[in-house]
């Protein structure tokens, strides 16, 4: 799967998840929480295969077992998640 696509089902799977996205201008990029809600932030000057790294590492803390996710996604975050040696 290309890595745009594969980048616009993170951010589907980050909305489905109820987290908001935030594009900035450079600053650390990942997941923090903004006034008790969780916000995901990726700096827009990265390529997409370092956003896509962002993404996976910061879904795959989360409990995603209940949700469906395009097989190539659920490998990325299973590559990127808590027992790999990330």
């Amino acid at each position: 799967m290309k890595s745009a696509v594969l980048l616009r089902e993170c951010e589907n799977l980050t909305r489905r998840c109820g987290i908001d996205i935030r594009y900035t201008q450079g600053g650390p990029s990942g997941l923090c929480t903004v006034h008790g809600e969780q916000v995901m932030f990726i700096d827009r000057t990265l390529d997409d295969d370092d956003k896509l790294t962002v993404y996976a590492r910061e879904l795959s803390r989360l409990d995603l077992d209940s949700m469906y996710l395009v097989p190539a996604l659920r490998k990325l975050l299973a590559v990127n998640g808590p027992e790999s040696e990330w």
